[in-house]
């Protein structure tokens, strides 16, 4: 009987060790949907004949770091 008391109370015991364990995390990245270099170069084309536009180049920059962001986020799955 006092085996099995020992026994069953290193049962409860590891149980509780197993709780604390750091579980692995994964990160879910995102899908790149790539764009055709004909739409690239279009998208440069407008962005340069235009020279008062303000907001589409800074988006235009900020979609390039996105993308690096999710790249680099695909690399470290």
């Amino acid at each position: 009987m006092k085996r099995s008391a020992i026994v069953l109370c290193g049962l409860f015991f590891s149980c509780f060790l197993c709780a604390c364990s750091t579980p692995t995390i994964k990160p879910v990245c995102p899908q790149i949907t790539p764009w055709t270099a004909d739409f690239q170069k279009q998208a440069a084309a407008e962005i340069r004949d235009n020279p008062a536009l303000v907001a589409l180049p800074e988006i235009a920059r900020q979609d390039v770091v996105l993308r690096d962001q999710v790249r680099a986020c695909q690399r470290g799955k």
